[in-house]
């Protein structure tokens, strides 16, 4: 499956492998991902598509923030990773 904004996706390579992101733009071949905190959201991290695999989408209240006011901030971005973390069981 293809991933799209306020996805939340693993990394498959790179520096990062294996961290958990959030999409917080795309463009043709490349997502833009942050976690809040080692990758911010006013530099998030450019990765091929390819290199990341999709793992769920976000909680409705992130999504929407994102898509109405175009950003989300650091602590927002940890918040929903965080929510996500604690519905998956290890």
């Amino acid at each position: 499956m293809q991933s799209h904004v306020s996805d939340i996706v693993l990394s498959l390579s790179g520096r990062d492998k294996d961290e958990i992101m959030l999409v917080i733009d795309e463009n043709d071949d490349f997502l833009y991902l942050a976690n809040g905190k080692g990758r911010r959201a006013e530099k998030p991290k450019r990765k091929k598509r390819k290199h990341t695999a999709f793992l769920a989408n976000c909680d409705e209240w992130t999504k929407q923030r994102l898509f109405v006011n175009g950003r989300l901030t650091n602590s927002e971005i940890r918040k929903a990773l965080a929510n996500f973390k604690q519905d998956t069981p290890d």
